[in-house]
């Protein structure tokens, strides 16, 4: 879909499917022309369970935005997480191609594409390769190299990869609904699009966006992406605690969930009677809400002991100066960003989709921060016409041309978007 630059983005997550329609509108804007939902019972912790029910549930969250817009979904960008997303930071050395030693925009836009060609880890597939600094002639961390003078230069990126058993699980379920990708997009990624602003990526940023089955991390600092990593945690495993415990439904769980659930530590209503039908009866059991915010509390302390785990490994660095954003669907519960707060010893805050032009009331909830930053994550590649080249596996070989990925200048393209969007 790209004429008018209008673009689709497709999230699909472990507890329904979103796709969204929108265009550019002027310099800094975003006018979204429709979206759409649907249940989806085809993932599991992030990834493709059910090929068949995840497919159902994408082409009915399709069918309701093309009936909605009057636009047919043809191609779009398509969030992808899951356990089976792994980072590494490298180095490599690059050669200037310029005779006169002199390092063009040419030279860094074409660094993460030499970058993923040069990966060779069999059975996976680059899903990014993002620019982090450079050295020149022995001087590092130059964030902007060009115009400066050196025959060959050297660049730390960041690479992001997935299994491609996984992967090619989400291309098949995509493609087979009659939809071709433009680009997989790191869900944490696409959400720090939608709710962070350009002063905390430069100060440090760290992006914790629960999902349903998987809660996702992404670390920025200095305008640059040095982290990137996922947690098997999510909203499914609250409300799963709630069924078993209780003998009940996962569909009355999770209602019970949304409407009673709290991490805080004395919610209020402790000792209010909660209605739980229970399997293989006819009769209701009669619950205490204290026990069930105990479940919730001690699921989400497990959460935020495992999300400090993940910020005070090495390979996240000082993140004191930072800070933490919380987002996706699960983050909304109450108390939780308190609790988080006393775990990680940083800022916290609740991070909703927050963008210039029209956006509809209901997609500012931090529920949709992946789909509307996949959606800004498209009307940047595409609109700056920068698509480039094609995932690659493990072997430097492509998926048989199914997949498009990400574009070459996305760092760059990053930066604008925060710097024209947000403020």
């Amino acid at each position: 879909m790209v004429s008018d630059e209008i673009v689709a983005a497709i999230d699909v997550g472990t507890t329904k499917v979103c796709t969204i329609v929108g265009r550019k509108v002027g310099e800094d804007g975003v006018q979204i022309l429709g979206y759409s939902t649907a249940k989806n019972s085809g993932m599991r912790k992030g990834v493709v369970s059910d090929v068949s029910a995840a497919e159902r549930a994408v082409r009915v969250s399709i069918k309701a935005v093309e009936d909605k817009t009057g636009h047919k979904v043809d191609s779009a960008f398509v969030g992808v997480t899951g356990a089976h997303v792994r980072f590494e930071n490298r180095h490599e050395r690059l050669e200037v191609e310029n005779r006169k030693g002199i390092v063009t925009a040419d030279d860094v836009a074409s660094a993460p594409k030499k970058l993923s060609e040069s990966v060779d880890v069999p059975g996976r597939t680059v899903i990014h390769a993002n620019s982090i600094s450079y050295t020149l002639d022995g001087e590092s961390g130059i964030r902007h190299p060009v115009g400066m003078h050196s025959k060959e230069m050297q660049v730390e990126a960041h690479l992001v990869t997935g299994a491609n058993t996984f992967i090619d699980r989400l291309v098949d379920v995509i493609e087979v609904s009659g939809v071709k990708i433009n680009s997989l997009v790191l869900e944490p990624l696409a959400s720090g699009m939608a709710v962070l602003t350009a002063k905390e990526r430069q100060r440090g940023a760290v992006i914790v966006d629960i999902g349903g089955g998987t809660t996702d991390i992404v670390a920025f600092k200095g305008s640059g992406i040095y982290y990137t990593g996922v947690i098997p945690v999510g909203g499914y495993q609250f409300t799963n605690d709630i069924a078993l415990s209780f003998s009940t439904t996962f569909e009355a769980a999770e209602a019970i969930k949304l409407e009673h659930g709290s991490a805080e530590f004395q919610p209020a209503s402790a000792g209010e009677q909660i209605l739980v039908p229970v399997v293989g009866r006819d009769k209701h059991l009669k619950v205490s809400r204290l026990e069930i915010c105990q479940l919730v509390r001690e699921r989400a302390m497990e959460l935020a002991r495992m999300i400090k785990v993940k910020l005070d490994s090495e390979r996240m660095g000082d993140v004191e100066d930072s800070v933490l954003i919380l987002t996706g669907g699960a983050s909304s519960m109450p108390g939780f960003a308190e609790l988080v707060q006393k775990s990680v010893g940083i800022d916290v805050r609740h991070g909703i989709p927050d963008v210039h032009g029209t956006i509809p009331a209901e997609l500012r909830d931090p529920g949709y921060a992946t789909a509307v930053g996949t959606l800004l994550w498209g009307l940047t590649e595409h609109v700056s016409d920068e698509v480039g080249f094609g995932v690659r596996n493990g072997n430097g070989n492509g998926h048989n041309g199914k997949h498009a990925a990400e574009s070459t200048g996305f760092i760059g393209n990053l930066k604008r978007r925060f710097g024209a969007l947000r403020s």
